[in-house]
C-alpha cells in the first residue's frame, strides 16, 4: 500500500494545469480511501524492512538468514539441518592430530562455524576465512550467539590466504571442489602448514561407483568432455569442469564465484599432497557413490616439519 500511494504522489508530481488540479484532487480522494481501508484491516503502521519487530533476544539475529542456513545450532532444532557443529570428520581430525590445545588452525570456508566451534572447544585458537558475504555476516551471528573467541575474517582466499603462517594446523572442509583452481589451493595450504585437513568431493571415472542419481548427470553437469590439463609442482592434474546449475537459486548458496568450478581426481589430489612433502597421509570417509559425487576425507602431515614447503 506505501509504494501506491508512492506511486500516486509521484504521477501527481508530473501533471499540471487544470487536468492537474482534477486528478489530484481525486488523487486525494484515493488516498484517504486507502487509508480506511488500511485502518479498517486492522494492519500495522509501515515499518521500514531494516528494523526488526522482534522482541530482543539471543535468537533474533538468526531470522536475519531465513532460509539460508544449513547448520542446525548447539542445542537447538535448527535453523538449518546439517549436524557440522557434531561432525564426525573433526572428530577423526582431532584423533590424527592429537592435542589440539592452544593450536594455531587457520580455517577455510567455514561457512556457519560449525567446524570452527568444535575446533575451538578443544582449545584450539582459529582464524577462520570466508569468501562468501551472508556465510561471513552467519559466523558473526554464531560467534556473538555462542561466545565464541576464533577470529572471522572476510576476504578471497582463492587468491591469497592470511598473513599470520606458518600455522601448526590448515583445514579446508567443503572448500576444494568449489575452486577453478583446487591445485593453486593446495600449494598455498602447503606453504601454510605443515599439518592439512581437506574434504572435498573429486571426480571418479567410474562411473559404476557413483550414486545412480549422480552418475545420470556425467557428461552434463560434470563436464568430461572439456577436461582441463594442468601441471603443478611436478604433478599432471586432470580437472573436470562442474555446473553449479540450479543450486545458484538457492539464498543459502556458498560455493565459488564463478558458474562453476573444477574437481580433482583422488590419485592427482595426494600425489600433489605428496609433491610437497607430505609423507604421512591418512584418508577416511571415502564414499565414491555420495549423493553430491565422490568424496573423501585426508590428512596429511609432514614428518620433516618445512620440508618441500612451496613449489
Amino acid at each position: 500500500m506505501g509504494r501506491m500511494r508512492a506511486a500516486l504522489g509521484t504521477f501527481a508530481d508530473r501533471l499540471t494545469g487544470r487536468e492537474s488540479a482534477r486528478l489530484r484532487a481525486r488523487i486525494r480522494e484515493l488516498r484517504a480511501d486507502l487509508a480506511e481501508a488500511h485502518r479498517r484491516a486492522g494492519a500495522q503502521p509501515e515499518i521500514r524492512s531494516e528494523y526488526s519487530v522482534l522482541a530482543p533476544g539471543p535468537d533474533a539475529a538468526l531470522s536475519l538468514f531465513d532460509g539460508s542456513w544449513s547448520s542446525r545450532l548447539p542445542g537447538r532444532d535448527g535453523p538449518g539441518r546439517a549436524e557440522l557443529f557434531a561432525d564426525p570428520r573433526i572428530d577423526w581430525l582431532a584423533e590424527q592430530v592429537g592435542d589440539l590445545n592452544g593450536a594455531r588452525v587457520l580455517e577455510l570456508g567455514p561457512l556457519e562455524a560449525g567446524h570452527t566451534w568444535m575446533l575451538e572447544q578443544r582449545g584450539a585458537r582459529v582464524t577462520a576465512v570466508e569468501a562468501n558475504h551472508s556465510a561471513f555476516l552467519r559466523c558473526l551471528t554464531v560467534k556473538n550467539l555462542l561466545g565464541m573467541s576464533s577470529e572471522f575474517v572476510l576476504g578471497d582466499f582463492a587468491r591469497s590466504l592470511p598473513s599470520g603462517g606458518p600455522w601448526d594446523l590448515a583445514v579446508a572442509s567443503g572448500v576444494l571442489y568449489h575452486m577453478v583452481e583446487p591445485e593453486r589451493l593446495v600449494a598455498d595450504l602447503a606453504g601454510a602448514s605443515d599439518r592439512v585437513f581437506l574434504w572435498t568431493h573429486y571426480f571418479l571415472d567410474d562411473p559404476a561407483a557413483w550414486h545412480p542419481d549422480a552418475a545420470s548427470r556425467i557428461g552434463t553437469k560434470w563436464r568430461t568432455g572439456e577436461q582441463i590439463d594442468r601441471r603443478c609442482n611436478g604433478v599432471d592434474i586432470r580437472l573436470v569442469p562442474m555446473l553449479y546449475e540450479e543450486a545458484l537459486g538457492w539464498s543459502g548458496f556458498c560455493g565459488g564465484p564463478e558458474r562453476h568450478s573444477l574437481w580433482m581426481r583422488r590419485g592427482d589430489l595426494l600425489d600433489l599432497l605428496r609433491s610437497f612433502g607430505f609423507d604421512d597421509i591418512r584418508t577416511a570417509f571415502d564414499r565414491p557413490d555420495s549423493p553430491n559425487g565422490p568424496s573423501f576425507a585426508v590428512f596429511a602431515a609432514r614428518s620433516v616439519p618445512g620440508a618441500s614447503r612451496g613449489s
